[in-house]
């Protein structure tokens, strides 16, 4: 049973993954309460689907960018639970758990999450053999530096408002936004990565593992 926790900006998500199904999925907005939210909610996914902290099996974490303070929440709170129930962890960069989630398209695709102060981190995919591989770098722009930036059709998703959507939308003849719902990062697609890798024996080390830092962008790993 796997255990997988995304607190990579104000979306909080979770799920419970048993190989075959997944039994429960949770996705909240926060008013950045992380602190107070996410093991109560924990507590509440497991009573729900009736497993026990004992029968887990492993868990998936976000890595961000995202929020420093969510970040480091999750992160903790994961690995409190690793350290406390021996469980092995896999960690994935979130916008590549945004991607793995969309579909796959011919245009080239831009991810991108909020973080703060009117900033995105972002990041350009192109489809290669049925499967979204980041091209360059993760960057940190403002949606009017994004929207700059495009110059041929691209699919863009990723937590948008009603500015962001404005702001992007107005590149109508190059740029697709992606629906709300598909905007939403899902624990459950990160809950599938991280069992994929666990059954293959490629776990993180947990206690070098680290979130990735706006403002260094680092402890990006490689792809």
């Amino acid at each position: 049973m796997l255990l997988a926790i995304d607190t990579s900006t104000n979306w909080i998500g979770l799920a419970l993954f048993d190989g075959t199904q997944i039994l429960c999925e949770q996705t909240w907005h926060s008013q950045s309460y992380h602190t107070t939210e996410l093991v109560p909610a924990i507590d509440e996914i497991l009573t729900r689907t009736q497993v026990r902290r004992a029968e887990l099996s492993g868990l998936g974490i976000a890595l961000g960018p995202g929020s420093f303070t969510g970040l480091r929440i999750g992160m903790s709170v994961c690995k409190g639970l690793a350290l406390a129930l021996d469980l092995p962890v896999a960690g994935f960069p979130s916008l590549d758990i945004l991607a793995v989630g969309q579909p796959l398209l011919r245009r080239p695709m831009i991810t991108l999450l909020q973080v703060g102060r009117g900033r995105f981190a972002w990041a350009r995919y192109f489809n290669q053999d049925k499967q979204w591989v980041q091209e360059g770098s993760v960057q940190v722009s403002s949606p009017r530096e994004i929207a700059a930036t495009i110059k041929s059709p691209v699919y863009i998703c990723g937590e948008m408002g009603a500015e962001e959507r404005r702001i992007l939308g107005r590149k109508w003849k190059t740029a697709r936004l992606c629906s709300p719902a598909q905007g939403l990062r899902r624990p459950a697609v990160l809950a599938e990565m991280a069992w994929q890798r666990l059954h293959a024996g490629k776990a993180d080390d947990v206690v070098s593992l680290a979130p990735i830092y706006v403002h260094t962008l680092s402890n990006v790993p490689d792809l």
